[in-house]
């Protein structure tokens, strides 16, 4: 199962990870137990910057909290 992300503003789907190095774009955020997630969500998470080419910024991300797990879409701004 795939999916491809689509920009959540303008819906366009050529979409690249943040300006630097791909490795920095990814930020592994440890589980603190705490609803710090951008989707709201307790426990730890990854985000991916992403930046689409009309130059919308937004996150792709993914959570787990004890067996649940969680993916979204958050626009940065």
């Amino acid at each position: 199962m795939q999916w491809q992300l689509k920009c959540p503003a303008c819906g366009i789907e050529e979409v690249e990870q943040g300006a630097g190095p791909d490795h920095e774009a990814v930020t592994v955020h440890p589980d603190r137990d705490s609803h710090g997630s951008p989707l709201g969500t307790r426990g730890g998470y990854v985000s991916v910057e992403l930046t689409c080419a009309a130059g919308h910024g937004f996150d792709f991300v993914v959570s787990n909290h004890k067996g649940a797990e969680f993916v979204g879409v958050v626009p940065r701004t």
